[in-house]
């Protein structure tokens, strides 16, 4: 069984609400102004995202997995009922996956916390580590904000007290390729 648990959290709703305003109004300045003939196009390439998994031998199958930036990796069930078990799939980031680390949080204290504080203390603190990975702000990117927590179980074994701050696709598509410095 996998020491460790992942929670997906998405605070665009909250965001959006609160920053709807202004970018109404910048949307609406931009509109008014004129665009001058010797103005560039700009384009952007819509990053690769996918549906399919890759096949298990395409990675390394941990049941207990720590945290490393720049680690993708995909959390699957294998095994026949009743005996299946939760693994981490460690993947090439070029392949498609479910989640890509862009920092680790030490939580201090050497007592289990509890899950819910946790996940507090990765909501604070992961977001603030967003930018520097992908190159543009949580607020604005595309991609969804996650998290992998470490289990009571794992914490009273004495692993290290790691928390996994990931991104991960805005809705069920994987990734494809890494993130780091995409700019999305």
């Amino acid at each position: 069984m996998a020491a460790r648990s992942s929670h997906r959290r998405s605070w665009r709703a909250t965001l959006a609400l609160g920053l709807a305003p202004a970018l109404l109004a910048a949307l609406v300045a931009g509109c008014a102004g004129a665009r001058t003939p010797d103005a560039a196009p700009t384009t952007t390439v819509a990053p690769t995202t996918t549906t399919t998994a890759a096949p298990l031998s395409a990675g390394e199958q941990v049941s207990f997995y720590v945290p490393v930036v720049g680690n993708c990796f995909d959390q699957r069930t294998v095994g026949t009922p009743p005996a299946t078990s939760m693994i981490y799939l460690l993947l090439p980031c070029r392949l498609p996956h479910q989640s890509e680390v862009f920092a680790t949080l030490d939580y201090p204290g050497p007592a289990f916390p509890g899950t819910s504080v946790l996940e507090q203390y990765a909501k604070q603190n992961c977001v603030g580590h967003f930018a520097a990975y992908v190159g543009r702000p949580y607020e604005t990117s595309r991609y969804d904000l996650a998290y992998d927590l470490p289990d009571q179980k794992g914490w009273d074994n004495g692993i290290r007290h790691v928390i996994g701050c990931l991104i991960a696709s805005p809705d069920t598509e994987r990734l494809a390729g890494s993130v780091r410095g995409s700019r999305q």
